[in-house]
């Protein structure tokens, strides 16, 4: 039994691959926000809300759009002046994250359609699980 056994690591994406991957974010993010931004009342058509209705709330898919907007081109202009990009991809984790639960919720309480909850609720999971390699740091001391 060797005690100083060392674990592997999980892979953290370097050089190249973690900037492409890091602007793939940030461009899919922004792409996002512009397409709900500017499409509000078809892209809350698609969950099943009648015109009128989602005419009335398309401010808060406007919300929603802003909000990625934001996120994406803070994370890109972070990149691009060279400034640390981990506060971005955290607000951006937590954004998808609350994603999440409201999908879920709406979805267990028949706001949404089962396939489209599921479908969105997978979409924003897959926004946490793109930018989590991204926020691991490796630890070099004593015992590690």
């Amino acid at each position: 039994m060797n005690a100083q056994r060392r674990r592997p690591t999980p892979k953290r994406p370097t050089g190249p691959i973690r900037t492409l991957h890091t602007a793939t974010l940030g461009i899919t993010r922004c792409a996002v926000g512009t397409l709900v931004l500017t499409r509000a009342v078809d892209t809350l058509r698609i969950t099943g809300v009648d015109r009128l209705t989602a005419t009335r709330l398309a401010w808060v898919a406007r919300l929603a759009g802003i909000r990625d907007l934001a996120l994406g081109a803070g994370l890109l202009t972070a990149m691009a002046t060279g400034r640390d990009t981990a506060t971005w991809l955290w607000a951006g984790m937590i954004a998808d994250a609350a994603d999440v639960s409201v999908f879920t919720a709406s979805t267990a309480r028949g706001h949404l359609p089962p396939a489209l909850g599921t479908a969105m609720a997978t979409a924003a999971l897959g926004g946490v699980a793109a930018a989590a390699p991204l926020t691991r740091t490796t630890h070099t001391g004593p015992g590690e």
